[in-house]
């Protein structure tokens, strides 16, 4: 004979089955996953009595879905991140010939500046100092640095007229400055 506990999950489960799995699919976005949910938080209702002194059990489970939803999420994306790790990038020699050149290039636009625009460069974007303390080291007005970077961008854009390195220039004067 079934208890009286066994018989109110019953009619909870009977009652609210449908509305929980559509609960927990607004979290998952996969019906499976949220009757696998649902089915879950259930058994562990049922195994461990903790329905008993429960005001509003209909209310408790619901939360539980959602619990467990969101934790399944969490726990798919901690999977998801350990099997995305990059493969090991494998450059050819052509490539690298190609970063080589690029490289060399980028050394040239910024020899081609004035000093005091080179500097104010270095010091903005490469160590990526906010304009106030450049002008500060450098003793001069932040609207003098402001001037002296937009002089450095003019010159880097017509000596680099390949607009994909004139965009990946900050890296690789990142690269060029940072890494010697």
């Amino acid at each position: 004979m079934d208890s009286p506990t066994e018989n109110k999950i019953r009619s909870l489960f009977k009652e609210n089955y449908q509305e929980w799995c559509v609960h927990s699919f607004a979290f998952l976005h996969n019906m499976d996953e949220a009757q696998d949910v649902v089915q879950d938080v259930l058994v562990k209702i049922i195994s461990g009595n903790k329905l008993e002194g429960i005001a509003n059990p209909s209310s408790y489970i619901k939360v539980a879905v959602k619990n467990a939803s969101l934790q399944r999420i969490k726990t798919k994306q901690k999977i998801r991140k350990l099997d995305e790790t990059p493969p090991l990038i494998d450059y050819s020699y052509e490539q690298e010939l190609i970063e080589q050149e690029n490289k060399a290039k980028v050394q040239n636009a910024l020899n081609v500046l004035p000093d005091q625009s080179k500097k104010v460069f270095e010091l903005c974007v490469i160590e990526g100092l906010q304009y106030k303390y450049t002008a500060d080291i450098m003793g001069i007005s932040i609207n003098t640095v402001k001037y002296h970077l937009k002089k450095a961008y003019k010159i880097l854009r017509t000596t680099l007229k390949d607009t994909y390195l004139f965009n990946l220039i900050v890296v690789i004067v990142y690269i060029f400055f940072v890494k010697k």
